[in-house]
């Protein structure tokens, strides 16, 4: 989830705006002043970024080692990945907090606890999730639960995939596209992260699934595929018949008969309705002075995708974290702002590049 925009980062990191805020005075105030007056549609950001600032000048701890903040600072520059507007001159009292407020802002507004460096020994890894067999196809993430139990495929949007026993996914592994398209072949529940801008599609070899949020089932049994919906609505349809969906909604289910090509739709009684799959819930990345790399190994786990650390450069980095209810590329800039590094994205995988940690 999105905890807040380019927009409002741009506020944020605006040493004019942050001084205003925190130490106003009769020129500065009449500046912002008029500048709300000629920028109307953009005081609601602007009201958002000053109480974002306000609450984190009040949470600034009074020792904080200075070559820690230079670090997060300058991550979070590469972090944010753009030009900063060119600071007026303040002074030396909020250049030194200024530091630390967007430290503090990459992780209390997204939920989690502070992150800190450390350079000590590593305490006990706490590593995610069971693994899948997953390798790379033509570009697609395959992800293959070969055990006896059902395992979790959590993608990288926030959704996540219930594969039961000999289940199959392929996928765009980062899900860029403007549609989010999941191919699955054998059973599988999935619960969707909304995003209405990028509807979410699942085809099986007879049957396709529009979603735009919701949590459902799909199974196959002689010959039959059925859709059973638990949360929010879908449309079904069938690949040799796309103008003609079916809309299922919470507590029913359409079964797909693959030798007559036709749909029954049924409605769930009240233990059917007990039965259902629950949803996944990723488990926190909690980490206590853990080794950065077995961190970057948790998330690979977790989302079978492969992530390029150097040992030499990042084998010192140590960090404490939590981080809950985020998407993957936000982990990863919450992990890249603690340690002062960036990561690029190609042909399926992750690539960090920074500085060693002395």
């Amino acid at each position: 989830m999105k905890h807040f925009g380019e927009d409002t980062w741009e506020f944020i990191q605006d040493d004019h705006f942050v001084q205003w805020v925190l130490f106003p005075d009769a020129v500065n105030t009449a500046w912002w002043e008029q500048w709300m007056a000629d920028h109307p549609e953009r005081v609601p950001v602007l009201e958002k970024a000053r109480t974002m600032v306000q609450t984190l000048g009040k949470t600034v701890p009074h020792k904080v080692d200075h070559r820690l903040l230079e670090e997060v600072y300058a991550s979070l520059d590469q972090y944010l990945d753009k030009e900063v507007p060119a600071p007026v001159q303040t002074t030396a009292r909020v250049a030194s907090l200024r530091k630390w407020w967007w430290a503090a802002a990459a992780v209390i507004a997204g939920g989690i606890a502070m992150v800190s460096i450390s350079r000590k020994s590593a305490t006990k890894e706490n590593l995610l999730a069971d693994k899948l067999q997953s390798h790379m196809e033509q570009q697609q993430l395959v992800r293959v639960n070969t055990s006896t139990t059902d395992q979790v495929a959590w993608l990288t949007d926030g959704s996540s995939v219930i594969l039961k026993t000999g289940a199959t996914i392929k996928h765009d592994a980062f899900l860029t596209q403007s549609k989010r398209e999941v191919y699955l072949k054998g059973n599988a529940f999935f619960d969707i992260a909304k995003d209405a801008e990028r509807p979410f599609y699942v085809y099986t070899p007879k049957v396709a699934i529009r979603v735009l949020g919701t949590s459902f089932n799909v199974s196959e049994e002689s010959g039959s595929l059925t859709v059973t919906v638990k949360t929010g609505k879908i449309a079904v349809y069938s690949m040799t018949d796309k103008q003609h969906s079916y809309i299922i909604t919470p507590g029913h289910q359409l079964r797909f008969d693959a030798r007559t090509a036709a749909f029954v739709a049924d409605s769930l009684n009240s233990e059917q309705l007990a039965a259902l799959q629950p949803a996944a819930e990723m488990p926190a990345f909690a980490f206590d002075n853990a080794p950065v790399l077995s961190i970057f190994k948790a998330l690979e786990s977790a989302y079978s995708i492969k992530i390029n650390a150097s040992e030499e450069t990042f084998g010192k980095c140590f960090i404490t974290t939590t981080i809950r209810n985020e998407t993957f590329e936000n982990k990863l800039k919450i992990i890249c702002a603690a340690i002062n590094a960036s990561y690029t994205i190609r042909e399926g995988q992750v690539f960090i590049t920074g500085k060693p940690c002395n």
